[in-house]
């Protein structure tokens, strides 16, 4: 057998499903399929970023997702501190996450400290009644 060119096969799915996996990541980080921002971040790189920002950003996300006609969006908390640019902010991130969250939304994945980047919240597009 020739081990040399299975390791190589196998290194080359591995390349291929990360490239994969990094797509899926930004899509449900809050971005649309392309490379295109939904929304812009509220403040510049490295300014004070506050939870009433992100939540801003938040709302904004899912009013541009009503405008495309989508009913839900998804958000991870990872992708909107990743957006953003912060640093070591997830506890306010998440905290953000949950406060923009209506009747009908609902939390789709959670850790127990329930703030971790992977906090994902569908949210529904709708305006109020």
């Amino acid at each position: 057998m020739n081990y040399d060119s299975v390791l190589l096969e196998m290194l080359s799915r591995i390349q291929a499903l990360e490239e994969k996996v990094r797509a899926l990541e930004e899509m449900v980080g809050g971005y649309a399929s392309g490379d295109e921002p939904l929304s812009e971040p509220p403040a510049p790189e490295g300014a004070k970023v506050s939870t009433a920002d992100i939540r801003a950003f938040i709302r904004g996300l899912v009013r541009e997702a009503a405008e495309r006609g989508e009913e839900r969006l998804i958000l991870r908390a990872g992708g909107i501190h990743r957006t953003l640019g912060l640093t070591s902010r997830m506890p306010q991130v998440c905290n953000a996450m949950r406060q923009c969250m209506r009747e009908g939304d609902r939390v789709l994945f959670e850790t127990p400290s329930g703030y971790s980047s992977t906090l994902e919240i569908e949210y529904r597009t709708e305006a109020d009644e």
